[in-house]
């Protein structure tokens, strides 16, 4: 069966997915915001060349399959290493 996702992740949220996902054997929120920050190619933002946040209150959102792909398609973005289970 296939795992149904959520159409928008938070920092928080986006997090815990990449460890289910086992792209990663673990990130914080803070590691994800830190690589938002500091990579450049970071799809998200508020540059013509990005792809907007959609705010809910007050939490920056992406959508969840840029999100993946981000960390799917690229090199190796930070975390600790591909969960090998």
């Amino acid at each position: 069966m296939t795992r149904k996702m959520p159409p928008f992740v938070t920092f928080t949220t986006g997090a815990q997915l990449l460890i289910d996902e086992g792209l990663v054997e673990s990130i914080t929120p803070d590691g994800l915001r830190y690589i938002a920050r500091e990579v450049e190619d970071w799809p998200f933002g508020n540059k013509p060349d990005k792809h907007p946040y959609v705010m809910v209150g007050n939490a920056r959102t992406m959508e969840t399959g840029k999100f993946l792909a981000f960390f799917k398609d690229g090199p190796s973005r930070g975390g600790r290493g591909p969960n090998k289970k």
